[in-house]
């Protein structure tokens, strides 16, 4: 699509500050520097699923405990990536380890110019990618935290309306832009209680564009996952850091585990730096679809959202991936008592229950609606090139597609109206 740019003020909400959310604020800040962009994310900060952990106790230990890497297929993707600050190339030994024998088998890495790139970001921080594409930009962007839109209206001028669980307005806007299916999709309501904002909002406003939009996203089912994540620094950390993988796909029968992660930073001898190791744990589909009511207490669903969460199954879940760990041949040897010291962080559960989208992407005719000054975008959403469902690529062209899309509706309605003229 033809690309202008803009210098109507208008104000945009984005809902959700994972990699789609952040592109689509990018992209709207470079097209139209005189916008006023706030991005509302129910996390401690940006990145969504590709976020990072970090914790006080081990100061400088991160866990990226969602998405390990970013795989970059299309021409378009790749040419995104290389324009952003804050990012590098992922150079982890990824595979599929043998669970009954523990013999891991590597990956052929693709060769020449259309190999798929695998980024993360700088220090090996995935977080760092949605920072950097907040950054380096014409115009601020408001970042609001720690904040969950519970309510979602529109008033009979067509302003969009946002409130939190104890129903405060917390901001206005001309237009929204949907970042992740949260508010769009009925298994909001099995998580948090009460019809998908988004769903309500359509009902006291109809659009049959909108309407068709939400039957078309509903459709749409997920792949949740159920991950357990430690770190470690001394000892254990080399040890872990001495295994053949980084990413390791779990092939076996015991349908608990689907992938290992491995992270770290062996100081190689050098004194001053401290070796590290985190290790992040997923789950199979089954297992996440079985132990559905746990979140974790730390989850942003559990502390920030009210999410129902039946805390009594956490530790037994934690301890079943564990020991499906432990049963793999090979696999260092974690002294659960010592996790109490500050030598350790973990073992911590957390779901990602909205992972993974299967199905249809929503297509791209209905991600934008000039009729109810909508966007929506996430790795559920058709992108440019046609970039895999439910990859960190596909939000990151969705997102990207959403906020060009808004500065060229103003744009082209500044030319529309001056034509007139």
């Amino acid at each position: 699509m033809s690309v202008l740019t803009v210098a109507v003020p208008f104000r945009v909400a984005i809902i959700g500050g994972g990699v789609s959310g952040c592109a689509s604020a990018r992209r709207l800040a470079q097209l139209a520097p005189t916008a006023q962009i706030t991005l509302y994310e129910i996390g401690r900060g940006p990145g969504g699923r590709a976020s990072t952990r970090k914790t006080r106790s081990l100061p400088g230990v991160c866990i990226n405990h969602g998405a390990p890497y970013c795989d970059i297929r299309t021409e378009l993707g790749k040419s995104l990536v290389s324009s952003f600050a804050d990012t590098a190339p992922f150079t982890g030994v990824r595979g599929c380890l043998e669970e009954s024998t523990g013999k891991f088998s590597p990956y052929k890495e693709e060769e020449g110019t259309d190999a798929t790139m695998y980024i993360t970001g700088a220090n090996g921080e995935m977080s760092q990618i949605s920072s950097s594409l907040l950054s380096d930009l014409p115009s601020i962007i408001n970042t609001k935290y720690k904040t969950m839109i519970r309510g979602l209206a529109k008033t009979a001028d067509g302003v969009w309306e946002m409130r939190d669980k104890s129903d405060t307005l917390i901001g206005s806007a001309d237009w929204l832009i949907v970042a992740g299916s949260g508010v769009a999709h009925p298994r909001w309501t099995k998580s948090f209680g009460g019809e998908p904002p988004l769903i309500e909002a359509e009902s006291n406003s109809p659009d049959p564009l909108l309407r068709q939009a939400l039957d078309e996203i509903a459709k749409q089912q997920t792949s949740p996952v159920m991950t357990v994540f430690f770190s470690f620094t001394g000892q254990v950390a080399r040890e872990w850091l001495s295994l053949d993988f980084n990413v390791a796909e779990v092939e076996g029968s015991s349908s608990i585990l689907s992938k290992i992660i491995v992270h770290g930073n062996n100081g190689g001898g050098n004194d001053d730096i401290d070796d590290w190791c985190s290790v992040v744990l997923h789950s199979t589909e089954d297992f996440a679809n079985q132990n559905s009511g746990t979140y974790g207490a730390s989850s942003s669903a559990a502390r920030i959202a009210g999410a129902a969460s039946d805390s009594s199954l956490e530790d037994a879940l934690i301890e079943k991936m564990m020991k499906a760990l432990a049963k793999i041949p090979g696999i260092p040897t974690i002294d659960q008592v010592k996790m109490d010291d500050n030598s350790y962080y973990g073992p911590m559960l957390h779901r990602w229950g909205n992972a993974f989208p299967k199905g249809e992407a929503l297509a791209q005719d209905l991600a934008f609606l000039p009729s109810s000054r909508i966007s929506f975008c996430g790795d559920y959403v058709a992108s440019p090139q046609q970039a895999r469902l439910g990859s960190c690529e596909a939000a990151l062209l969705s997102g990207t597609f959403a906020g060009e899309s808004i500065a060229n509706y103003y744009a082209e309605s500044v030319i529309d109206s001056a034509d007139v003229l």
